[in-house]
């Protein structure tokens, strides 16, 4: 007992006091008035009602050009003005205003949303497409279980001043709130869409308001309803509870109000069904009951049973287990400070559960954890996880700690509070942290990355929650990632990368800056650069804001450090990223009518994108290019036009440096050694970086005749160009700066279905067959009043087009069939193939070989014919064909191919030009032989690039804590291999640990890194 009383002796001095928060949604202590309080139905809230409608699973998005937002009770009021937008599941809503009504309510099964709207007047020009409503006076009510998105140009949080507008929306929830009192609204599955029926009108009496007489003909629906009072925070244990205890010995000391209980200590208290049912269980070896004054009195009538209040402390001690449902503690020794609200675990671990997630436990270990509520604990010198293990492989150790479990209306989750925060790893610190403040489900750390490449030397690299790691709370909506590594030959490396995704708002920052100590740059072509020392780095965002449902704005800013950082520092962005550009983009699309304007001009004079490197070689500055269409208009019932109007000033720049300098082959750019200089070649050629004013219009008319199976389109267009400031004869003799193309052509499709319910096949996994033969066809034939080739491409549908004659003819036929069985049928495609051919002049084709200069502009070498725009067809006569053949569910074939009719040049590995027919091809086979493996294995041909690859891949998972990927690829060219690749991930509870590892035949180097990342286990 000497030991039990120095401990309670340190207890008052160890301990912190922090408010209580509520654990259970039924708990009301006894020192707060439980009964009810009566509140007029005026409209001001949705406060004591629960509206009649199941709740939906989706969510709620409003969005409005300026609103005003405040509070009445536990209802949020938003008065929303201009462009007003409302859209609930399938439901959709515009207006000019709107007023609403938000409020949540706790169920058993999580938080319901509740929403009232009322629309003075509402339309829905799009609502034959979906579900909407409109009209004037409308009412909706409804619940749902999603989130709530709210999206606003200007947003004021005062209440607005009184006006007709925001009296006549109460006053109309006013009735509908009255009727649902008084019984007369029935439970509906949807949204209730209230539209106000006219009815004769209460008649008004002489010398009376408007007012008297809405009072009047609302005399008979009740005008208050009771709500319950406010809660306050729960204690540990309350007053009026019982407690009752059991052991295999039990000793009581009178004199010193105190019962030892030895040996099998069990302790239960409960609550009666009024306070909500709440238990606490509590388990040790031994244990002291201390009493108030007067306990036994009380003790000797009722055996072993007391109230909460007639206890002053409990002491366990030896495997002390204490557990309420919601968390359970393990500790050495417990003691309940009942008079105090307070309790002390030693060697303690805290077991709770995210109530989001019920799957998710959350574990806090600590020397010492005190409860201070019955919902929140702190302690010093602690240590939290998600993982189960005594010592966890991926733990937040913390000097000071406050674990939460918040209640259901602020989410459910356990939410953490920490100072002097750091990342462990089995139980030691390796990363320190200024503190640590958000769910704990969401460690501060995503990954560590550690690698070795032969011009880069070893790697560290590490990514962190940016808002966590600066201990700021986490922002719906919004996230920061911090990048934080070093190279042992090139220097150290920070970035950030900031997104915004919200309802009307989407966007990205992407900012790096790398400390080079110089060295050499291997780029993705496998060409070595020398780098001196410098701050190198990337700026690249963008931004997306939708005005409405119809108008947006789109951002971009793309600032780069030098010619050779994306191609080796962001291999992936320079193979496959669009082009990088600053620039400003407007669009407003309504009904069948767009406007657009763009502003774009790039920071760069360099190009960083693998494809336009390859293409053009060159940029276009637009300032500005305004843009008005019009699509499908009907001047006659059989008449469809469509129209198009651009104005653009412009500018074309070749990008800067040298092959050499950019990284690239010297054939990238044809004509160049490796240290020409590619702007002035440019020049030389012709293109010029001045600014050039273009109008530009379309206009098609077209006559849709159709049956139940075939459909005909016969068709003209004229489009027209004019350039002001142009120097085109520098690039061409043969240039214009006014130029027309006409055209005229039909489009046929067709479409049959045969059904054989009688075919069957187990070894083809055939179970009856529907054959669908879609047949199309077009004719065309267009005047271009400017030969191929003789104009700079600005804009690859403007100056890219071209005239001529031709026809495609094909054929597209999907076989399909049942599969499943019993119960489990569906269908699928099991064979689709698509066949046709191309015919056009040979006048109409245009290569490399016909220009007069090999960087002026030329068509691809593998043709395509763009039915719905024929003249941007890149010409070329040739026979097509692809498809996919499902062979079973695990079994897939597919392939592609183009032939064509007349023999084109390109040259082989040894720069000698060869002819070809078949332009490309492939084939493939996709097998997913069980759950755990799955293989393929692709050929392409491509003559014009002289490739011709082999590819298999596999993807095995090996047990529930292994996956493995395999991935070679073979050159028939070279009768080499070109690259091989391979990884291998171990999933621990808190993280994934992939070995990855490889060798690339271009860039004629290894690779090895191992990576370790933290799955995000929230519910966004």
């Amino acid at each position: 007992m000497q030991r039990l009383a120095a401990f309670l002796l340190v207890i008052p001095t160890t301990m912190s006091v922090l408010s209580a928060a509520p654990t259970f949604a039924q708990e009301v202590p006894s020192s707060v008035d439980t009964t009810t309080r009566r509140i007029a139905i005026n409209g001001q809230s949705l406060g004591g009602f629960v509206l009649p409608s199941r709740p939906l699973d989706g969510g709620l998005t409003l969005s409005a050009t300026k609103a005003s937002r405040w509070k009445v009770d536990d209802t949020q009021r938003l008065l929303l003005d201009g462009e007003v937008r409302f859209q609930l599941g399938s439901y959709s809503i515009r207006a000019k205003r709107a007023l609403v009504w938000i409020n949540r309510l706790p169920t058993a099964n999580g938080l319901v949303t509740q929403v009232a709207a009322w629309f003075e007047r509402a339309e829905e020009p799009t609502r034959s497409a979906g579900s909407g409503a409109s009209g004037k006076d409308l009412l909706i009510t409804a619940s749902y279980l999603g989130e709530t998105r709210v999206s606003l140009v200007v947003s004021d949080e005062r209440t607005p001043p009184a006006s007709a507008f925001t009296r006549a929306g109460e006053a109309r929830l006013t009735t509908y709130l009255g009727q649902l009192a008084a019984g007369t609204k029935s439970l509906s599955s949807q949204p209730n869409l209230d539209i106000k029926v006219s009815v004769a009108p209460t008649p008004l009496r002489v010398g009376g308001t408007p007012l008297e007489a809405l009072a009047a003909s609302q005399a008979d629906l009740p005008s208050s309803i009771e709500v319950r009072a406010p809660r306050v925070d729960v204690p540990i244990f309350q007053p009026d509870g019982t407690v009752a205890f059991s052991a295999n010995a039990l000793a009581v000391d009178e004199a010193s109000d105190r019962i030892m209980l030895t040996g099998h200590v069990e302790i239960e208290y409960a609550t009666g069904a009024s306070r909500g049912g709440q238990t606490l269980q509590l388990r040790a070896e031994r244990g002291v009951v201390f009493l108030a004054p007067g306990a036994f009195a009380s003790l000797r009538k009722n055996s072993r049973s007391l109230n909460a209040d007639q206890i002053a402390g409990i002491y366990l001690e030896g495997a002390v287990q204490a557990t309420d449902g919601s968390y359970t503690i393990r500790g050495a020794q417990v003691y309940y400070d009942l008079a105090n609200n307070r309790a002390m675990i030693i060697d303690a671990v805290l077991r709770t559960y995210d109530r989001r997630r019920a799957e998710l436990p959350m574990y806090a270990r600590a020397a010492e954890l005190r409860q201070v509520a019955a919902n929140e604990w702190q302690s010093d010198f602690a240590t939290v996880s998600t993982s189960e293990f005594f010592t966890p492989h991926l733990s937040i150790g913390v000097d000071k700690v406050t674990v939460t479990q918040q209640p259901d209306d602020e989410g459910g989750g356990v939410y953490v509070r920490s100072e002097g925060a750091g990342i462990q790893i089995g139980g030691k610190r390796v990363f320190p942290l200024p503190g640590f403040e958000g769910p704990v489900d969401t460690p501060p750390i995503r990954g560590i990355k550690t690698g070795y490449e032969e011009f880069k030397g070893l790697q560290l690299s590490t990514e962190w929650d940016l808002m966590q790691l600066i201990g700021a709370k986490p922002i719906d909506g919004f996230d920061a990632e911090l990048t934080v590594e070093a190279f042992s030959e090139r220097g150290p490396g920070v970035g950030t990368t900031l997104k915004l995704s919200e309802s009307m708002r989407r966007g990205k920052l992407d900012a790096y800056v790398l400390y080079d100590f110089g060295g050499t740059d291997l780029t993705s072509a496998g060409i070595e650069v020398a780098q001196d020392a410098a701050t190198r780095g990337i700026l690249d965002g963008e931004y997306t804001s939708d005005f409405s449902a119809d108008a947006f704005m789109q951002a971009q800013v793309s600032a780069i450090s030098d010619q050779t950082f994306v191609t080796t520092w962001r291999e992936e962005d320079f193979d496959q990223r669009r082009e990088y550009e600053t620039s400003v983009y407007f669009a407003d699309t309504a009904g069948n009518s767009s406007v657009s304007l763009l502003m774009k001009y790039d920071l760069n004079d360099f190009i960083s994108n693998s494809y336009l490197m390859a293409s053009r070689g060159y940029f276009v500055n637009k300032f500005p290019e305004f843009d008005y269409s019009r699509f499908g208009d009907k001047p006659l019932d059989w008449l469809t036009w469509t129209q198009t109007w651009t104005t653009s000033v412009m500018s074309l720049n070749a990008t800067k440096g040298t092959p050499n300098s950019l990284g690239v082959y010297a054939a990238t750019f044809p004509g160049l050694a490796p240290t020409d200089d590619i702007f002035d070649a440019y020049s030389t050629a012709g293109y010029e970086n001045n600014w050039v004013s273009r109008l530009y219009t379309r206009h098609e008319l077209s006559v849709a005749m159709s049956s139940d199976t075939a459909n005909f389109t016969p068709f003209i267009s004229a489009d027209g160009s004019g350039y002001f400031g142009d120097e085109f004869a520098l690039y061409s003799p043969d240039a214009s700066n006014v130029r027309g193309l006409f055209a005229i052509g039909a489009r046929a499709s067709a479409r049959f279905t045969l059904i054989n319910d009688s075919a069957q096949s187990k070894l083809l996994d055939v179970y009856r067959l529907r054959h669908i033969l879609e047949p199309y066809s077009t004719l065309w034939a267009g005047y271009d009043s400017v030969a191929n080739g003789n104009m700079p491409v600005y804009d690859q549908a403007i100056e890219g087009e071209s005239g001529g004659a031709a026809s495609q003819f094909g054929l597209r036929q999907t076989l399909q069939t049942q599969r499943g069985g019993p119960g489990a049928w569906q269908s699928v495609d099991w064979l689709k193939i698509d066949t046709g051919v191309v015919v056009n002049d040979g006048g109409s084709e245009f290569q490399t070989t016909d220009t007069s200069d090999p960087l002026h502009y030329a068509q691809s070498p593998i043709p395509q014919f763009y039915s719905w725009r024929p003249e941007l067809s890149q010409w070329g006569s040739n026979a097509y064909g692809s498809g996919t053949w499902a062979l079973s569910d695990a079994l897939t074939l597919g392939g592609t191919a183009t032939y064509l009719f007349d023999s084109r040049l390109a040259p082989n590995e040894n720069n000698v030009d060869v002819p070809y027919n078949l332009a490309l091809g492939s084939i493939g086979l996709e097998m997913r032989h069980d759950p755990s493996l799955s293989t393929y294995i692709e050929y392409r041909y491509i003559a014009p690039t002289n490739s011709e690859l082999l590819q298999l891949g596999m993807l095995y998972r090996v047990g529930k804590k292994y996956m493995v990927a395999f991935s070679p690829q073979y050159d028939f060219v070279y009768n080499d291999l070109r690259a091989i690749s391979g990884s291998v991930t171990r999933s621990f509870p808190d993280f994934n640990l992939s070995l990855i590892g490889g060798y690339d035949k271009i860039e004629e180097q290894a690779f090895f890194s191992m990576s370790m990342s933290i799955p995000s286990q929230s519910n966004a």
